[in-house]
């Protein structure tokens, strides 16, 4: 008879979050898949657990699961989950060893407790009806912004992760894409210091920039947009016609051969754009 698979919340910076029903878990399963195993030793050693760790993170999971189901089926032992704080599987790893376990008949069940996301909810002060939650945003400039146009037009409200050295990149990048958004912006919490900033993006990036301790402690951030007017986005360039897009680097200023060029680096076949850029040429022939 196989084990159970049970997914284990940890506190995210207070010990005294930790469950009592998360310690009888960890106390009685056979095995914990621990994202890290020296941070999870030290969470064990706070609550006399005595547990046997082995290493589960998103760069092994693919190599470990497959062996830790097996285990599961042959031996038949219960196996937790845990990830250095929160909850396994939200922006976590864990959901490759979840689906390894279901597909091959084993139970996996929630063992609820501390997330990140849910406590900068809840002090945001936004009335909360639905939200999207986005995890860790790109780090690119361009393609940021792009990522958060694209959630501006999928939920009023969108909550993410960052690191305390990227969240003034975050901010910046807000204040000039979609610059009447209130943010609730929330740092360390439930340790000792926590903090959460509140207000249009440009006072709360204003006082991020002011505080020297800024770049200190991890972020969660949750975006109200102001329902500002939102461009509809671009269709990709295989959605255009090869002239449209030849007519489309005209306009930017580059001369045909140029736009030509650009177009073939897309990955268009150089035939098919030289005929294209033929009929360019006649259709602009015929509006002299």
């Amino acid at each position: 008879m196989s084990g159970t698979l049970y997914l284990c919340a940890t506190p995210i910076g207070n010990l005294g979050d930790m469950t009592p029903r998360a310690i009888e878990t960890l106390q009685s399963v056979s095995l914990i898949a621990a994202e890290d195993t020296r941070v999870t030793q030290k969470l064990l050693s706070a609550f006399d657990i005595h547990t046997p760790l082995i290493s589960c993170h998103e760069h092994n999971e693919r190599g470990k699961a497959a062996g830790i189901v097996r285990r599961m089926l042959e031996e038949g032992i219960d196996v937790a989950v845990t990830t250095d704080a929160g909850t396994p599987c939200i922006s976590d790893p864990g959901s490759v060893l979840v689906r390894e376990a279901v597909q091959n008949g084993i139970e996996a069940v929630a063992v609820p407790g501390p997330t990140a996301m849910a406590s900068a909810l809840s002090v945001s002060g936004f009335a909360i009806s639905e939200f999207t939650f986005f995890g860790f945003l790109p780090r690119q400039k361009g393609e940021l912004k792009e990522k958060l146009l694209d959630m501006a037009r999928r939920s009023r409200l969108a909550v993410v992760h960052e690191s305390p050295h990227r969240v003034r990149d975050l901010l910046d990048a807000v204040a000039e894409t979609l610059p009447h958004t209130r943010v609730s912006a929330s740092c360390d919490l439930t340790k000792r210091y926590e903090k959460t900033l509140r207000g249009p993006v440009a006072q709360v990036l204003e006082a991020i920039e002011q505080n020297p301790k800024a770049e200190k402690g991890e972020y969660c951030l949750v975006f109200e947009w102001a329902g500002e007017d939102i461009p509809a986005p671009q269709a990709p360039p295989s959605e255009l016609s090869l002239e449209a897009r030849l007519f489309d680097g005209l306009a930017r200023g580059l001369s045909l051969r140029q736009s030509m060029e650009e177009v073939v680096a897309q990955g268009e076949r150089k035939n098919a754009v030289y005929a294209a850029s033929l009929r360019v040429k006649q259709l602009m022939e015929n509006a002299k």
